[in-house]
């Protein structure tokens, strides 16, 4: 009894023992019969046949029997006695269970309600016959009747007893766990039963006629058997092939993301932003927790490069060893997607506070394989247990091939710009070399005419003579500043900063620079330079157009020379710069291609090399610009050069015209002559200043007496510019400080910006820079002021 569910326990009990009482109690009501040899034999052969056919019964899903057992039960009901019915109906349904390998309390459940099931349908029998089932006659239509009854009464108390047995097991209510179904009522009533009456008739005609009849009916059940396992086969098919859709739906959107994601690591130029996408992306379609990237550097370090969603922070570390490479080198030499559950995955850690602790459980390396050696590896970590199957590894190798490639090609292109960036500056640099005599002359020009107009105004008492020479030498300074402003915006070291720039200027000076290595060669420059309204440029890059334009010009009219004309006008809407010479000019099979890199019309060998690459760097530059780049050639009579560039200019800041009052000003420069003129045009704007040539003495005397504005210059000894700003913003955050000085790189002015510098101004500067800056240095001060008192009120 222990074998037996607890809940069904006293439902059980309760079924055997109306069973048995059902037996009894039919037994004594039924008529006498003699039980002979041939009675006997027909029971046996009952038994066996309900056994046979108990045997193959298939139970399907919702405990529904697929079996024509109610048909022989029905006959053996009219053709046996009834003792040995029972008996025969309990051999069969036992034996039958047993052989279906059914627990025997379930064997024995089945006897108990086939006794109570038939008994009552023989009662329904009786009804209509009018004698009790065993040895009538039903050839009658009563009897169709109280057979199709008999049915209904069957299945009707199966029904009823099954649910009773399978509710308290699945926790269903009685009337769920009934599952009448009308079709199957039909079976019963309609098929079964008469089914049953007709082989009944059979038996009392002829024995032989009875085994015709069973013949097909084995046959039948036979079929449904096979027609069940062949449904079965079917329904494990379709189960398998739902799997396989469902599994082939997963890897087309993984291919699909695998494919953008390419795309868009294609499409992307920056390496390090390229492998963060990769990981990020990654990750989130594997449905990983974290993910990252490690390479090998130039040396054949592993570094990890990139990473998403680590337990610990790597941002703003960049490129560092990861702690254990002989792992990554054991898992590389196996040259496929590998997942790891063992102890190889702490070993697998990119930081080494993770090779300790982590609650990975599984990791899956792509490994990016080179054509020579391996690249490094893409590692996606899991805190669950998952498996890899065959297809998503194909899936990952082959993404593993494609993004290697794009990893590949990403490196040479970066390494094809460094070299490029490279051979543009020791280009400057041998252009600048090239100058070196053009603009030491240039400078010897200037000097003498100083120098002479400065002896002139010492020899003369008379003051328009001496306004005269000092105009000229202030000329001649603005002149020499413009010199060295463009011959500095040429070979600086700096990214492409735009700024708002007077073209005018930038074409002065290039021009300037060239002139004297013009004049050498015999070239005559033409001058057309009007007045142009500012633009938003990068002046370095311009100038670096348009010094190429004019050697391009310079090399196409050697040796013979020839003339050079320059024009630079403007519209509303464009600015345009016009270099036109009177040299070879350019072929149209070459004209057309003439901005494609290495595309040159100069040899190779002697003076007229070239890389190919001038017109193609300004042609980028220029279209960079939202610009126009035209060409106009004829050969034998010259080339022009046309560039159109937009004009942008940024919007005016407000600034205050309003006249400020006498202020205290610091000035600190350890160039005495300089620091006096200085000293002088503040103190002729009516300030008061203090002048001091030590830095470290400035911040004694800052923080003793309290001053409005310092003037200070960047290159000193002791402390330089911003190491002053510094100490001083200690003191006083809210200090004013303008910084001076000749040399002026990005770098620099970066840092200056960031540690508060109020302005920057370029050595040298003009009377009227001067006030503008100190002007505006003031006010913003004061408006500073007003927001503070301002917040202040407010706060209390």
């Amino acid at each position: 009894m222990h074998t037996i569910p607890s809940s069904l326990r006293g439902t059980l009990i309760g079924l055997w023992s109306a069973a048995a009482l059902v037996g009894v109690i039919s037994s004594l009501l039924a008529p006498p019969a003699a039980f002979d040899l041939a009675a006997w034999l027909a029971t046996i052969l009952f038994a066996l046949g309900l056994t046979i056919f108990e045997a193959l019964t298939i139970v399907r899903q919702h405990d529904r029997p697929l079996a024509v057992t109610l048909v022989l039960l029905t006959s053996a009901m009219i053709v046996l006695p009834w003792p040995l019915f029972l008996l025969a109906t309990a051999i069969g349904a036992v034996a039958g269970a047993l052989a279906r390998q059914s627990p025997w309390w379930q064997a024995l459940a089945l006897a108990s309600i086939r006794w109570i099931a038939l008994t009552a349908g023989s009662v329904v029998l009786i009804l209509f016959v009018q004698q009790h089932p065993f040895g009538a006659d039903i050839a009658s239509p009563f009897s169709l009747v109280g057979l199709i009854g008999c049915g209904f009464v069957i299945y009707s108390i199966e029904r009823v007893a099954s649910a009773s047995l399978t509710s308290p097991v699945t926790d269903e209510r009685f009337l769920l766990a009934l599952r009448w179904r009308i079709d199957d009522a039909c079976w019963y009533a309609l098929i079964f039963a008469p089914l049953g009456g007709m082989l009944a008739i059979l038996w009392q005609q002829e024995v032989w006629a009875f085994a015709l009849g069973m013949a097909p009916l084995a046959m039948v059940q036979i079929n449904l058997r096979r027609q069940y396992r062949l449904e079965e086969a079917l329904r494990v098919a379709d189960t398998q092939l739902q799997a396989a859709n469902a599994r082939l739906r997963i890897l087309s959107r993984q291919t699909e993301h695998l494919h953008s994601l390419i795309v868009a690591l294609m499409t992307s130029r920056d390496v390090p932003t390229m492998l963060n996408l990769l990981g990020e992306r990654l990750s989130a379609l594997m449905e990983a927790d974290c993910a990252w990237v490690t390479l090998y550097d130039d040396q054949g370090n592993l570094q990890l490069v990139a990473s998403h969603h680590l337990p610990v922070s790597t941002e703003g570390v960049g490129p560092q060893p990861v702690p254990l490479p002989q792992a990554y080198e054991t898992a590389l030499e196996q040259r496929r997607v590998t997942l790891f559950t063992n102890q190889q995955v702490q070993m697998l850690a990119p930081v080494a506070a993770l090779t300790e602790h982590s609650t990975w459980q599984a990791v899956i390396m792509l490994p990016l394989l080179g054509e020579q050696a391996p690249l490094g590896a893409v590692c996606l970590a899991f805190e669950t247990v998952r498996g890899l199957k065959e297809d998503e590894q194909r899936l990952l190798a082959a993404f593993a091939r494609h993004a290697t490639a794009v990893i590949q090609n990403a490196r040479l292109l970066r390494r094809w710009q460094e070299s490029q960036t490279e051979l543009g500056r020791s280009a400057k640099l041998a252009a600048v070399g090239t100058f070196a005599a053009s603009i030491a002359h240039e400078f010897n020009n200037l000097l003498a005419g100083m120098l002479g107009y400065a002896q002139l105004g010492l020899a003369d008492d008379d003051v328009e003579i001496k306004n005269e020479a000092l105009k000229v030498v202030l000329d001649t300074c603005k002149r020499g500043r413009s010199i060295t402003g463009s011959l500095l915006t040429f070979a600086r070291r700096r990214d492409s900063r735009r700024e708002l720039s007077d073209l005018r200027e930038v074409v002065d000076g290039t021009l300037t620079l060239m002139e004297i290595e013009l004049r050498k060669h015999s070239i005559r420059v033409i001058r057309q330079i009007e007045m142009v309204p500012p633009t938003i440029c990068d002046p370095g890059q311009i100038s670096q157009v348009f010094l190429n334009l004019l050697t391009n010009a310079r090399d196409a009219m050697k040796p013979q020379g020839g003339t050079l004309t320059v024009s630079l006008t403007s519209d509303n809407e464009w600015i345009t710069l016009q270099v036109t010479d009177t040299g070879c000019g350019i072929p149209e099979s070459v004209r057309r291609q003439i901005f494609q890199p290495f595309v040159t019309t100069k040899n190779t060998t002697g003076s007229q090399s070239g890389t190919g690459l001038g017109l193609a760097v300004s042609y980028g530059i220029i279209k960079n610009h939202n610009g126009h780049f035209d060409v106009e050639s004829e050969v034998g009579k010259g080339t022009t050069m046309t560039i159109r560039l937009p004009i942008v200019q940024e919007e005016e800041s407000e600034t205050s015209t309003a006249p400020i009052p006498s202020l205290r000003m610091l000035v600190i420069d350890d160039d005495e002559a300089a620091a006096r003129t200085l000293t002088a045009l503040l103190e002729q704007a009516g300030h008061q200043v203090t002048y001091c040539a030590h830095s470290a003495e400035a911040v004694a005397i800052y923080t003793s007496n309290p001053f409005d504005i310092v003037l200070t210059d960047v290159v000193m000894p002791e402390l330089d510019g911003i190491s002053l700003l510094n100490v001083l913003r200690t003191y006083d955050p809210t200090a004013s400080i303008i910084l001076f000085t000749g040399q002026i790189e990005p770098d620099q002015v970066a840092a200056m910006a960031a540690s508060g510098a109020y302005a920057v101004l370029r050595k040298p500067f003009s009377a009227e820079e001067l006030m503008t800056t100190v002007q505006a240095a003031y006010h913003d001060r004061e408006r500073a002021k007003r927001a503070l008192a301002g917040f202040v009120e407010t706060a209390r």
